[in-house]
């Protein structure tokens, strides 16, 4: 019930998420700005509600790719390489090769969001997700801690 609360009380709602107000980055700002922070097609207002997560960690050699609920999910690691305007993945899984054009926005909410990133040829999930320009999440916890703290 917590959860439910907080979510709606933050009215993070995926229709929420649709600004009307967006400013797209400079291509340098995009190349920066898509690594090391999660970017999620949703947050979820019940435990159980799918949302979708990517998080881009050149550090680490590549990427993650979450399909998941708070409790249970399945990952994907990948290998990428970028320019501000293009990912080209590499998916270990399945050998696949993708390139897609991207483009990240700010967005005027909703809380905490302000930032939406669009992956024209997503290869796995949906094509729009959602990310804040604060997040200084190095290790990608801080998303784990939000979302069992919203229970």
């Amino acid at each position: 019930m917590r959860t439910m609360l907080l979510f709606a009380a933050l009215g993070l709602s995926l229709a929420a998420c649709k600004s009307s107000s967006t400013t797209a980055v400079s291509s340098d700002e995009a190349k920066d700005l898509l690594v090391e922070r999660n970017w999620l097609d949703r947050m979820p207002e019940t435990d159980r509600e799918k949302l979708h997560v990517y998080r881009f960690v050149p550090s680490m050699g590549g990427g993650v790719y979450q399909d998941r609920t708070l409790y249970k999910g399945t990952f994907e690691l990948f290998q990428f390489e970028h320019t501000g305007d293009e990912i080209r993945f590499n998916l270990l899984e399945t050998g696949d090769k993708v390139t897609s054009r991207y483009r990240i926005e700010k967005v005027d909410g909703p809380e905490p969001f302000d930032l939406r990133l669009t992956i024209t040829d997503d290869p796995r999930g949906p094509r729009v997700y959602y990310g804040m320009r604060s997040e200084t999440d190095a290790t990608g916890l801080q998303l784990e801690q939000r979302l069992r703290a919203a229970r």
